[in-house]
């Protein structure tokens, strides 16, 4: 696998990156506070998004608060990567996203999407897309059950 680009919005100190082209050798190098950990960082928050749910994700990082870059509270954390692996005997793109957001102070997945192009032209596959469209009843709020007077 061969990660070429990656795209990174509202994610602690990257408020809107795009690194392209990127070569299989890379050597990140920085001033103290530039994001070369938070950069890395965002695997390992993919990792327990995936492998747990982006809860606790953001619960081990101080919660979405801390994650999200300051002053864009009120926007969604972007993340996408682009990657080639071997699908079928060939090398093919490969694109993740995921974007994600609050509702009434809880983390949700507003959009999830997992692509590969099948040629080099022509539209991707869209192997997965999932959208929240609206929020979800908090679950302790209480579902009345009185029945209507006519």
């Amino acid at each position: 696998m061969h990660i070429e680009a990656i795209r990174l919005k509202n994610f602690k100190v990257f408020r809107d990156v795009h690194l392209r082209e990127i070569p299989k050798l890379s050597v990140i190098v920085g001033a103290n506070g530039s994001g070369k950990t938070t950069f890395f960082e965002v695997f390992g928050f993919l990792r327990d998004c995936l492998s747990g749910n982006v809860r606790q994700a953001l619960d081990g990082r101080g919660r979405f608060k801390e994650v999200v870059s300051r002053g864009c509270e009120a926007e969604n954390i972007l993340i996408e990567i682009q990657y080639r692996m071997p699908i079928a005997q060939v090398s093919r793109l490969v694109t993740y996203s995921v974007e994600i957001g609050q509702d009434q102070g809880r983390p949700i997945v507003r959009r999830e999407r997992l692509r590969y192009k099948r040629s080099a032209y022509g539209a991707p596959f869209h192997f997965l897309t999932s959208r929240t469209a609206a929020a979800m009843p908090s679950p302790t709020k209480k579902i009345s059950t009185n029945p209507m007077k006519s």
